[in-house]
């Protein structure tokens, strides 16, 4: 639809699940997408199926806690293509499944360092830039786990509800230069992220009969990367106005169940 014609946007963790959905998407929209990706192998997997659909992407390898690194991709973009249209925080792990009876200060400070402060970290280089051309959208990929607990994963839920309190406070902050800044909170989703400990998490029959044939997902079904990056694709077009400091759910209806 050319939704994002000639926009460059950055999508971190983009070599596979929603990231790799979200950069693909962005690039059959028109933009000129920069993917930021740890694993080589992934990545340039992500920027050939981009350009074998005759799409435009940057591919760049790094963790996205090196923020010297990161620091160089931006000047790089920026000398590459004078702007930083949309910046997409998507890059995370998934902490070992833990409570804080048995955790380590190793896992906290390993997950908020990915999870939440590569996320400050990378709206922090690419805010200076959309300041200088009063626009720009900073999109959050955050989780239902930010305001909701499986009662495991403290350190994720604590980052994830800490880059949801991060979006208003930017949101605040940047308002006044035409920046909006919104996130996005999917539930359940079929990708990588969701094996845990070797268990695929949306397969079990646990779930399958919880969730699916019992209805606490409404839709009865999983979701998928697609589900989340056409709301990935409103939030960085024109079609996205008057709307910052929000919290977009894309769960299937999960939250509004008992």
């Amino acid at each position: 639809m050319g939704l994002l014609v000639d926009r460059v946007c950055v999508v971190t963790g983009a070599g596979q699940g929603l990231g790799r959905a979200i950069a693909l998407e962005m690039a059959r929209e028109g933009a000129i997408v920069a993917l930021l990706e740890r694993n080589p192998a992934t990545l340039e997997a992500v920027a050939a199926e981009i350009g074998g659909e005759g799409g435009t992407a940057a591919a760049y390898a790094l963790d996205v806690t090196d923020y010297d690194a990161y620091g160089r991709v931006v000047a790089d973009l920026h000398a590459r293509f004078g702007r930083i249209d949309a910046l997409v925080n998507n890059a995370a792990i998934n902490p070992p499944t833990r409570t804080i009876l048995n955790d380590t200060l190793e896992d906290w400070r390993r997950t908020t360092a990915i999870n939440l402060e590569a996320v400050y970290m990378g709206s922090k280089l690419v805010a200076p830039l959309m300041v200088a051309r009063r626009s720009g959208r900073i999109i959050h990929i955050a989780s239902i786990q930010g305001f909701a607990s499986s009662g495991e994963i403290g350190p994720y839920n604590a980052a994830k509800g800490g880059m949801i309190a991060l979006t208003k406070s930017m949101a605040v902050e940047l308002g006044p230069y035409d920046i909006l800044v919104n996130s996005v909170a999917p539930g359940f989703m079929l990708t990588p992220m969701s094996i845990v400990n070797g268990v695929d998490e949306t397969k079990t029959p646990d779930f399958i009969e919880w969730y699916v044939r019992r209805g606490k997902i409404p839709l009865r079904r999983t979701g998928y990367p697609e589900d989340v990056s056409g709301t990935v694709i409103f939030l960085a077009s024109d079609y996205c106005r008057y709307m910052t400091g929000q919290l977009l759910v894309v769960d299937g209806g999960l939250m509004s169940t008992f």
